[in-house]
């Protein structure tokens, strides 16, 4: 009775951490989506400011059906009054939208942020926020009335 007891304290544990994680790939959905998160899964990241020629990636991730279509992506980069383009960071590509072509689930964005002080009082963030899809079948953010990862947040910190 007692390894029983184990087992099933084990088994509640794992599904318990299984539940809490925010990675896009511990879940399952019937709804077409796209999404926008770091190459750890989350919504949101930190970069320090002595960071220096530091690239990091986003990426725009579709959830779907294989499509016999391209899908484009709309987006746009917000900047928050303490980040100044080409002194804390630049775009490696200085888009608004990507286009998902058949076959292709992935794309990636990078942001190189440059080594510069902050002002802590400031609005040191720049936001990915996905604003629009060219199919209405397609979902910006997780389905839901959060919109889970319909934006991804980076805070540039001293």
């Amino acid at each position: 009775m007692k390894q029983i007891n184990k087992l099933i304290a084990v088994l509640s544990a794992l599904l318990l951490a299984a539940s809490c994680s925010d990675r896009p790939d511990d879940l399952l959905f019937k709804d077409f989506f796209v999404s926008i998160q770091d190459e750890d899964g989350k919504a949101s990241s930190r970069v320090l400011a002595s960071s220096n020629n530091l690239v990091m990636t986003y990426y725009f991730q579709l959830v779907s059906e294989q499509r016999s279509t391209p899908l484009k992506v709309d987006f746009e980069i917000i900047v928050g009054d303490g980040l100044t383009k080409g002194v804390d960071y630049e775009l490696q590509r200085d888009i608004r939208s990507i286009e998902f072509e058949p076959g292709v689930y992935k794309k990636p964005f990078r942001i190189n942020f440059l080594s510069h002080v902050v002002d802590a009082s400031k609005d040191n963030t720049i936001t990915i926020r996905i604003t629009g899809v060219s199919d209405s079948d397609v979902t910006i953010g997780y389905p839901g009335p959060s919109a889970k990862y319909s934006s991804h947040t980076i805070e540039k910190y001293n």
